[in-house]
């Protein structure tokens, strides 16, 4: 068998070759599958004694090998059997079978595939189809996947510098229904995927981790939940705590749509009100910087009028007073976190509270709460829960493409095989082995 034959073939072993001499055609197409008929023979020697065994003919095994013109392909492997008489140096018989070095022993699918299935896990599509376009079952699958978790267990010896964690609706095989990521926020690497976000749960996850590896922590970018506030202290003694911009804009983004919708209930569904507030409603939430000025539309819900963008507010505010006092306190928000600008929050957070509707006295109270850890947002700007977001959609998908998961260890190992991971947190064991290994050669 030529080179370009066992690259065609997918064949590793150069032990192996094309059963020519049993068969005319060694490769036959039988219309639904390809078959391969292969022979497998080498001097073996005996390991107990160690001087060369017999042959003593063959086993025919059925191997399910990678695809050929895109079709299944089934290996037809004539194994030769051998044979150790009784001898001084042997007492007993001693028996054994050739083996082959893409496959494990009693098992009949190559690791070629195996290792494909592995690449495939990276791409958006359910366990069910990979399988299918592999011609392979779901178990296996699930079994490679179940195998792949030595190889994704954390560093508890080591931790970035600068660490995010974000919860994200993970369903029922989580204890409260939501999960964390932690992730390197420099390098925008994913860490871990963490099972529960309860106090209790995290608290013992990080407390594997060295406490070197957790003082060496400068800051833990996060949202706005403040029980995360005391446990980020007692873990991480050293770090900075950073309120994530999103999460402090996200507090006065809810109330404002909040209070929209109010006031498109006072004014009664039907009306004139009550049409624009709703057609209108992405405008209202937009950043002013945004809004157009010198273009002109005619708007339907106006009368057919040519207005801009910025006129289309100035008559949505003049229809609830509250309405305008939320939008105003919005905007000014949203400047103050764009240009870093402590005074400006220092003026928007004196703000009484009396003279805010309801639901913008909470927000006030919750920025004024954690004023300190959105000025340090201020000075480490870098430093921002974006890349996390973005990571939580991309579990979405995994999950919507998977129709859903039952073990969370199988949905940890997908997402980390879905996502830019830092190799210094993971793989941890296997590379201690591997130190050992060479560290006992040579000595």
């Amino acid at each position: 068998m030529n080179y370009s034959i066992r690259v065609a073939l997918g064949v590793k072993d150069y032990h192996l070759e094309l059963d020519e001499k049993h068969f005319d055609e060694p490769i036959e197409n039988q219309g639904d599958r390809i078959v391969v008929h292969l022979i497998q023979s080498y001097p073996m020697r005996c390991p107990r004694c160690g001087q060369l065994m017999l042959k003593n003919g063959f086993k025919t095994v059925k191997v399910h090998g990678p695809s050929l013109h895109y079709q299944p392909t089934v290996w037809l492997i004539r194994k030769q059997k051998y044979l150790c008489k009784p001898s001084a140096d042997c007492p007993t018989t001693v028996t054994s079978f050739a083996t082959v070095k893409d496959i494990d022993y009693r098992n009949h699918i190559a690791w070629t595939i195996k290792q494909r299935a592995m690449m495939l896990l990276t791409t958006n599509q359910s366990q069910k189809d990979l399988a299918k376009s592999l011609g392979i079952s779901d178990w296996t699958v699930r079994r490679v996947i179940t195998n792949l978790d030595n190889s994704f267990k954390p560093n508890y010896h080591w931790l970035p510098r600068h660490i995010a964690f974000d919860d994200f609706k993970s369903g029922k095989m989580a204890p409260s229904g939501m999960s964390m990521i932690l992730m390197d926020i420099e390098a925008h690497r994913t860490l871990d995927i963490i099972l529960s976000r309860r106090n209790r749960y995290l608290r013992n996850y990080f407390l594997h981790y060295d406490r070197s590896a957790r003082l060496a922590v400068q800051t833990v970018t996060v949202d706005l939940y403040t029980p995360y506030r005391r446990l980020i202290h007692e873990l991480f003694p050293h770090a900075i705590i950073i309120a994530d911009h999103f999460h402090v804009v996200a507090q006065a983004y809810r109330a404002l749509n909040q209070i929209r919708i109010q006031a498109m209930n006072y004014a009664g569904k039907g009306t004139h009100q009550w049409r624009a507030l709703k057609h209108f409603w992405k405008l209202i939430l937009t950043p002013a910087s945004e809004l157009k000025y010198d273009n002109y539309w005619r708007r339907a819900n106006f009368g057919y009028a040519q207005l801009t963008d910025v006129e289309v507010i100035h008559r949505l505010l003049s229809f609830d007073e509250e309405l305008q006092q939320a939008y105003c306190y919005y905007q000014d928000l949203i400047f103050t976190v764009s240009q870093r600008s402590r005074s400006r929050l220092n003026q928007l957070l004196t703000t009484k509270l009396t003279v805010l509707p309801q639901p913008l006295q909470k927000v006030q109270r919750t920025l004024r709460q954690h004023k300190k850890e959105i000025l340090h947002s201020f000075k480490y700007e870098a430093y921002t829960n974006g890349p996390v977001e973005g990571t939580n959609n991309k579990i979405k998908v995994i999950k919507r493409v998977a129709y859903g998961f039952r073990n969370f260890a199988n949905f940890r190992i997908r997402i980390l095989l879905s996502l830019p991971n830092t190799y210094i947190a993971i793989n941890w064991k296997n590379k201690q082995a591997a130190r050992a290994k060479v560290q006992a050669r040579a000595a």
